[in-house]
């Protein structure tokens, strides 16, 4: 029973694995993880000017590069605006 273990467990790890059919499958792989790493970083930057950070990350994910170079282009949210803007959605 103990000598089944191992190769028992080894069955499940190479059966949970996807099976890499092409090149292609590498590529898109990449790239999502690429989308992920840019919207998460324009999102980080957009976030530390105190603007909304799922917006950010939507837009650095769909548009990876030019998404993260406005983000750190964007000017921040001075305080005063930030209080303008509460204001306004808080009236009818």
């Amino acid at each position: 029973m103990n000598a089944t273990l191992p190769v028992l467990s080894g069955i499940v790890v190479v059966a949970a694995l996807p099976k890499w059919s092409s090149s292609w499958t590498c590529v898109m792989f990449g790239a999502l993880v690429l989308a992920i790493i840019m919207g998460t970083w324009a999102g980080a930057v957009a976030g530390g000017k105190g603007r909304s950070m799922q917006k950010w990350f939507l837009f650095g994910f769909f548009v990876p590069f030019i998404g993260l170079i406005v983000a750190y282009i964007v000017k921040p949210v001075t305080p005063e605006k930030k209080q303008a803007k509460d204001n306004s959605k808080n009236q009818p």
